[in-house]
């Protein structure tokens, strides 16, 4: 797969329907005249995913190009379109006629945009790990490129108990996007005989000082938090002021935010887990680190090491013959980067189930410590990346006197007291010569990195004649005692034993007056049980809609798709309504019925689009440049800055809404159109229109306006 070539990024703009798309070649592709097959990417032009694409598809060029089921050789080429604005990406990436999609990595950006993102019609391999995504997916063109959260979260809690001998744990969720991290992590430490302690939940009226205060009075061998890494920073950092002896566990121990947001004399230790390590000792993943720092200057993630795979199982599936689809999802034994790749043999959409856990060397090197496939270890196939063993403890004479750690860590400090500053760590087992103590006894003094250590006389073995050990005066107090307030905090609810039906998400968010529509909506039962036979119902609006499907039941933690349907009948606009799980209440939940009508789906019921005319678009006029947006006769036109109606259309600033999706047609033809042009016209701008015919309503959302030279806007056309 690796080819030792040295690479040459070069970036060529690709101009299709007046679009400028980010797109990666070759400078060497027109010149060789090849054709070229156009892969996607949801990504930042310098992100992870972008980069781990681009240095595979220089590979998979330099050495040829890819070869079709027909034998034609194909170039590789990528279209770059970031996320921040995703329904502009999705309609560039459309344009170019890609064969597939890469991300995005975000699962919130997914479940939040899934009718969107199908729209793309083809194969999307996101790395996104949230367990809810592929079975979720009604369009069946999502794969998954990394393994899934439950995996990853069984894979720590195997290596927790089994290598660590944790009996006691505590979970700390920052966030509530990692809900199905915290819990499949639980259920795996509970599978496997270990109790979770009480977990704790940051949200409004509790502080990072609050879980603290709450761990301390726990004191667990091991925190396991998720959630943002500049909060996990925070709260790691707080609990190793707090003299905190346990070992620390986070899923995201590699990002570059948390480890720049710790000391880096407190790194060593915390437990990460990922689906790849660049500390990985086997011959395909140092050859692609090579390959990726000679590329760009720094080592790659997990991130990138999974677009790797991605395009060289996109080249393995174009030369079989049939749908590019069908071709990923029968690919078996791949060896790839991240380790073997089975999509064949996996459950469908699902590609890798490689985990690697990891801890964080002297200076914050994710060391890879054990590795998974699927619930099975296998071996790092390396000793380049051993853990230092800790210094046996010395025996003691009548001249020294030692201390050995017995907590998992320890902190050393600059003097004798929680207020001053910590210098370091030292490990279960590790021994230090005490040259010194306060006078009480309760602090003693090591020699550390070139000056006196000061570490709690209470959590340490000192062994050694203590008569014989000077006294040494405290320095000066660098900042006053912390003084704790211990507020209550709420703690996350334990898995219930008993079924919990929840509505997990619903979409389209754009619904047709008068057409038939679909709603697809995922039910999940949250609980640990399975559950019986039971009813989801919601009454849509406008016109009183109600639609029902009777469920036989659901597996324990499981999610299911059904589909709403029905005819809106009324007036156009913004709707919220109440999706009901276990309408009737058959089935007995462990967290009561009350959560059965928590999901609002919000959606935006319009009226139906142009169908005799391109109905929705991006366009881009130069100055002077005019269109008719129902397709007779022109009806704007771009100059000095400003857009002129012309003939009889009429045009409206629309003030009131905060981007196209939320506008709808009743909004336009209730608004005050006239036949005046709109001028110093600014990005970001919505503009309501009536056509020159007099038929058509419409709207305008501003991309870029540059006076003088060109504008790019979004559109939409009414058929009334």
């Amino acid at each position: 797969m690796f080819q030792n070539k040295r690479f040459k990024p070069y970036l060529l703009i690709l101009g299709i329907a007046a679009i400028l798309i980010g797109t990666f070649a070759l400078s060497s592709i027109a010149a060789q005249g090849q054709p070229v097959f156009r892969i996607g990417v949801l990504d930042s032009p310098d992100g992870s995913l972008t980069r781990g694409a681009q240095l595979a598809i220089e590979e998979i060029n330099n050495a040829g190009g890819v070869v079709g089921a027909d034998g034609t050789v194909f170039q590789l080429q990528l279209v770059i379109q970031p996320t921040t604005d995703l329904p502009t990406a999705v309609a560039n990436i459309n344009q170019a006629s890609v064969i597939a999609v890469i991300g995005p990595e975000s699962s919130q950006t997914i479940l939040g945009n899934r009718s969107l993102l199908a729209s793309l019609n083809v194969p999307l391999l996101t790395p996104a790990t949230d367990d809810t995504i592929v079975v979720s997916d009604a369009s069946k063109r999502i794969l998954r490129i990394r393994a899934q959260e439950s995996l990853q979260g069984r894979a720590l809690a195997d290596y927790l108990i089994n290598d660590l001998n944790a009996a006691s744990f505590v979970t700390v969720q920052l966030d509530l996007e990692s809900t199905v991290s915290v819990i499949g992590f639980t259920r795996a430490a509970s599978q496997l005989g270990l109790i979770a302690g009480e977990g704790l939940l940051l949200q409004e009226g509790v502080s990072i000082d609050n879980l603290v205060a709450q761990i301390i009075r726990q004191m667990p061998q091991f925190v396991v938090a998720y959630g943002p890494p500049e909060l996990t920073a925070q709260l790691y950092t707080t609990l190793r002021q707090s003299d905190w002896p346990g070992r620390f566990v986070y899923n995201r121990a590699n990002s570059v935010i948390f480890r720049n947001g710790v000391q880096e004399s407190l790194l060593e230790g915390i437990i990460g887990v990922s689906s790849w390590s660049y500390t990985v000792g086997d011959e395909s993943s140092q050859n692609f680190v090579f390959a990726y720092i000679r590329a760009f200057g720094n080592v790659p993630n997990e991130l990138d090491a999974a677009a790797y795979d991605t395009v060289y199982l996109l080249q393995k599936a174009i030369g079989r013959p049939g749908a590019l689809q069908d071709n990923l999802l029968a690919i078996s034994n791949f060896e790839g980067v991240q380790g073997t790749l089975n999509p064949a043999l996996l459950a469908s959409g699902e590609t890798s189930n490689n985990v690697v856990v990891t801890e964080l060397g002297t200076f914050g090197a994710p060391l890879a410590v054990v590795r998974f496939v699927g619930g099975q270890r296998v071996p790092l196939e390396s000793s380049d990346f051993v853990r230092e063993t800790p210094t046996p403890r010395p025996t003691a004479t009548p001249e020294g006197v030692y201390l050995e750690i017995t907590r998992a860590v320890q902190n050393v400090r600059t003097g004798p007291g929680l207020n001053y500053n910590i210098l370091g760590q030292l490990q279960e087992g590790e021994t230090a010569r005490v040259i010194g103590a306060n006078i009480d006894f309760t602090w003693v003094v090591i020699a550390f990195r070139g000056q006196n250590g000061w570490l709690s006389r209470g959590i340490l073995d000192v062994i050694g004649d203590r008569n014989t050990i000077p006294v040494i005066a405290a320095p000066p107090s660098p900042i006053p005692p912390p003084t704790a307030t211990l507020p209550p905090v709420t703690a996350t609810p334990p898995l219930p034993q008993l079924p919990d039906i929840v509505i997990s998400s619903a979409s389209p968010p754009r619904l047709t007056i008068g057409s038939s529509f679909n709603v697809n909506v995922t039910v999940t039962n949250a609980g640990a049980s399975a559950a019986g036979p039971f009813a989801v119902a919601v009454t849509f609006e406008p016109g009183g809609v109600f639609s029902a499907i009777n469920l036989p039941g659901l597996g324990a933690n499981t999610s299911t798709n059904i589909t709403l349907t029905g005819v809106l009948a009324g007036a156009t606009g913004s709707q919220t309504v109440t999706i009901v799980a276990d309408l009737n209440q058959q089935v007995a939940e462990g967290n009561g019925e009350n959560n059965n009508f928590a999901y609002q789906f919000s959606y935006v019921a319009d009226a139906l689009l142009l169908t005799t005319a391109p109905a929705t678009g991006t366009l881009t006029l130069n100055e002077l440049g005019t269109i008719a947006f129902d397709g007779s006769g022109d009806d704007i036109q771009w100059g000095g800055g400003g857009i002129a109606p012309l003939g009889s259309t009429r045009l409206v600033l629309l003030n009131n809404f905060s981007s196209l999706a939320s506008v709808h047609r009743d909004a336009i033809a209730s608004a005050n159109l006239q036949n005046l042009p709109i001028g110093n016209v600014q990005a970001g701008m919505l503009i309501g229109f009536l056509s020159d015919s007099g038929a058509k309503h419409g709207v305008i959302e501003v991309i870029s306006a540059n006076p003088g030279v060109s504008i790019t806007f979004n559109y939409r056309t009414y058929d009334s």
